[in-house]
């Protein structure tokens, strides 16, 4: 399947030998489909027309078994309905069995097939089933006939059984219970899926209720200590278990813990996260809903529910789905991706080789910063979604469900497509009650997302030609910090990092910060937001901070004073005020930057001095009032010099180029284009992607010498994306992990927000690449791609340069692969991409 060879999802589920089974197991993870489902369900499975919903379903030959909490059913087309209880089932024509009707009294929760080809499993919370003795809350039905199987029998537990799953010649059986035939055994257990029997391979003792309120009573049908959901590995060697307990065997195991099962005894993994451990609002025992792995085994994911309790800006996990790493081993594991759902609960969860499905009564998904709101980024999906594997964003694919009630209780994926318990009467706008099947067979191949490789052409879109004639700059520091390079080709902010300095007196600090940034609108567009990652600040007021300036007298200047508050301490009003003084005169009175700002908000204050006024030094001073003054650059202009507008070109020019060298540039048609305001850009599956100065983010089609129409890209209220487009230097996709990495003008950090070019979704919250690798100083990065396994990037220098790249780090050594001193090609200007047919 090519999109699970692209992006390392699995390619098939191993076979299993079973013991006196067939030769086989059925395995609960997810089929290795090679396309999304078709949104609209199959029209002839029958209607569930009442009850709780539909909680499980197993497929054996033709025979589709169905279990939940119901009474009436329908076949399509059918004037009536007819009696079944919690448990039904019907052929490949939707007709349904009148053989097959097995006497259950209460709930089912699970049905998964037996592997012999005429039997399947069913799991709830039943005192027996026929009647006959032996089949407390686990039996064996044939699923021609409806009779028990007498050969297997339950050995009796004292709880609900919620999940089962046959693996290696064992059923897992996982749940709400602690005595196991007349044995305590709390939450999971191993039978001989022949006889019933108990085995020694599970003896895992899990303990104490997890509250997601400190304040939460035990909730009225509290039913213990136990699991709510778990899947395995399709290998059987690994077993994610979810849930309301908070430890297993004596250690911490807040909700979820991974068990080695592929020994004689099962034992519990150094695998372990806090991330499940934080409060969500309200009285829940547990707020994990459901758990499945992929097709491969390599990752698996969670869904919650538990209410909005500050999504990405908390921490939390509360109403989200999120991806884990199964290879991962010890403790404060982080998950992959989390997609948050706004404070709605996803129920369900289930991963095929295209998409993670998920279930529940969410509105939205994409939600990472609003509760029961529409938040920026969000996408409305109704009730089910397909997620980006990669990255969790949401796919086109919105067959949602209506009205919502609780939602979906079980994904289960066959050959046919993808089968959907529901607790609702409708999927993709279609008749569907409580149950029904989205088909494989009209779905959707997703896209390769191929972004080019070498030998192949590279092109840069337009120029900007540095500024002529004098320079309106006097002065630039960058007070407490390095030297930062400009971005309007005028002066660099020179460092102030050494303890004297000849503009400053002694006396005062330097601190930078490793958070970003905003600005508000009084920052000039050409100032570098890195000016405000670090600052200078004077600790006792003896003296006061003060700055002298020597400047040309008789001429008009403009003082310039820039502000953030980095540090924690300060945040918020009241916590830092103080005065500043511009040539003997109160400037800022008792100014407090968070009032003014917030936090980590860069401002500038602008002052003019006449020429009349000018006596030939600029003096500025920074008195304490509360806590210490700070300063975080300094620029001091000449308004009667105004500096000509910049002068830019829409030349488009290709080279190609090789791994190790750059061939001829010619110049090709620009398609009428304003290249010049092209703030970054990339290609995949012949699309050409593209920031604009104006905040927009559009694609084209681009077949390497004629520009088609842009489209606009949603960006569904993200404007903390559309300004960071504005400030845009560099972009490129990594399509491995779908995601969407960026510079900003004057910012020696790469940042990255997933994207997915099937959906044109971004994410809603911005990541930091990990600071790991050579060194690169990403303020000057101008452009890049990736290619055969490197980054290429163009530097202010002219230079194209590549390194190794490993999911945004790049460890090893940067070489030059192209520049002025070394075949003439100049790389510094213009949005750099590679061509992607």
């Amino acid at each position: 399947m090519r999109r699970s060879a692209r992006f390392g999802v699995g390619l098939g589920v191993a076979a299993l030998v079973l013991t006196a089974l067939s030769a086989t197991s059925p395995s609960t993870a997810g089929e290795d489909h090679d396309r999304v489902v078709a949104r609209v369900p199959a029209t002839w499975t029958p209607i569930v027309e009442d009850g709780g919903g539909v909680w499980g379903t197993a497929t054996v030959g033709n025979v589709t078994v169905v279990g939940g909490s119901f009474t009436r059913v329908r076949a399509r087309g059918a004037a009536n309905a007819v009696t079944r209880n919690n448990i039904f089932a019907f052929n490949s024509n939707g007709t349904i069995s009148n053989t097959f009707v097995p006497t259950i009294g209460s709930r089912v929760w699970d049905i998964v097939p037996a592997g012999d080809g005429v039997s399947v499993f069913v799991a709830g919370q039943f005192g027996s089933v026929n009647r006959v003795s032996r089949t407390n809350r686990i039996a064996r039905i044939n699923v021609n006939t409806g009779a028990v199987m007498t050969t297997f029998r339950s050995p009796g537990f004292d709880g609900k059984v919620m999940d089962v799953e046959l693996k290696n010649g064992r059923l897992y059986v996982g749940g709400y219970f602690s005595v196991v035939g007349g044995q305590p055994h709390t939450a999971l257990v191993a039978l001989d899926p022949n006889t019933g029997a108990l085995t020694n391979h599970v003896d895992l003792t899990f303990t104490d209720v997890f509250r997601s309120s400190t304040t939460a009573t035990i909730p009225s049908g509290f039913s213990g200590v136990g699991i709510e959901r778990f899947a395995m590995t399709p290998d059987g060697s690994r077993l994610i278990a979810v849930g309301n307990f908070r430890n297993v065997n004596g250690q911490s195991r807040i909700q979820v813990a991974m068990v080695d099962t592929s020994g004689a005894t099962a034992a519990l993994t150094d695998w372990s996260t806090t991330r499940y451990s934080t409060t969500c609002s309200g009285n829940f025992p547990t707020y994990t809903t459901g758990v499945d792995t992929s097709p491969d085994g390599s990752y698996f994911a969670i869904s919650t529910g538990g209410a909005f309790n500050g999504g990405a800006n908390s921490g939390t996990l509360c109403d989200s789905i999120a991806r884990w790493e199964t290879a991962r081993s010890g403790a404060g594991q982080q998950p992959t991706w989390v997609d948050y759902l706004g404070g709605d609960s996803g129920t369900a969860v289930h991963i095929t080789g295209s998409a993670v499905y998920i279930g529940g009564h969410f509105r939205w998904t994409n939600n990472a910063y609003c509760g029961d709101c529409i938040g920026p980024g969000t996408v409305k999906r109704s009730g089910m979604a397909a997620l980006d594997v990669r990255n969790g964003l949401p796919l086109t694919w919105n067959a949602g469900k209506l009205p919502l009630r609780w939602g979906v209780m079980r994904f289960n994926s066959t050959a046919e497509g993808l089968w959907i318990g529901h607790d609702g009467t409708t999927l993709g706008g279609q008749p569907a009650g409580r149950v029904g099947l989205m088909p494989l067979v009209d779905g959707k191949i997703l896209p390769d997302d191929d972004t080019g490789s070498l030998p192949g052409d590279a092109f840069q879109l337009g120029r900007v030609v540095a500024p002529t004639g004098p320079s309106p700059i006097v002065y630039r520091v960058n007070a407490g910090g390095p030297e930062v390079p400009s971005t309007d080709g005028y002066a660099n902010w020179a460092a102030d990092q050494d303890a004297s300095s000849a503009y400053r007196n002694s006396g005062s600090n330097a601190a930078s910060w490793t958070q970003g940034f905003g600005r508000n609108a009084s920052v000039p567009t050409a100032t570098p937001t890195e000016v405000f990652a670090d600052e200078r600040w004077d600790p006792n007021g003896d003296p006061e901070m003060q700055w002298d300036f020597p400047v040309t007298t008789g001429v008009p200047l403009q003082v310039r004073l820039y502000f953030a508050n980095g540090y924690d301490g300060t945040q918020f009003p009241g916590q830092r005020v103080f005065d500043v003084s511009v040539e003997g005169q109160t400037v800022l009175d008792n100014y407090d930057i968070a009032a003014d700002v917030g936090h980590s908000t860069g401002t500038m204050k602008s002052f003019n001095i006449s020429a009349a006024a000018n006596d030939g030094n600029v003096d500025i001073d920074l008195g304490h009032v509360v806590e210490n003054p700070l300063i975080s650059a300094i620029e001091i202009v000449r308004p009667d010099i105004v500096p000509p507008p910049p002068v830019g070109d829409d030349d488009v020019y290709r080279t190609g180029l090789t791994e190790t060298a750059a061939g001829t540039t010619t110049q090709v048609g620009n398609g009428n284009v304003d290249w010049s305001s092209a703030h970054g850009a990339f290609m995949a599956d012949g699309r050409l992607y593209n920031g604009w100065a104006d905040g927009t983010f559009t694609w084209r089609p681009f077949n390497g010498t004629t520009f088609g129409t842009p489209r606009d890209i949603n960006l569904n209220g993200l404007t903390a994306f559309a300004s960071e487009l504005t400030q845009m230097r560099a972009m490129w996709f990594d399509r491995t992990t779908g995601r969407l990495y960026f510079t900003l003008n004057g910012q020696n950090t790469l940042y990255y927000r997933y994207f997915t070019p099937e959906s044109l979704v971004v994410g809603g919250v911005r990541f930091t690449a990990p600071n790991t690798g050579s060194g690169i100083n990403w303020s000057t990065v101008r452009g890049g791609f990736l290619a055969n396994g490197k980054l290429h990037f163009s530097n202010s220098d002219g230079t194209l340069q590549t390194v190794q790249w490993q999911s945004g780090a790049v460890p090893g050594t940067v070489q030059t692969l192209s520049g002025p001193s070394v075949d003439g090609h100049d790389w510094s200007t213009g949005a750099l991409f590679l061509r992607a047919p």
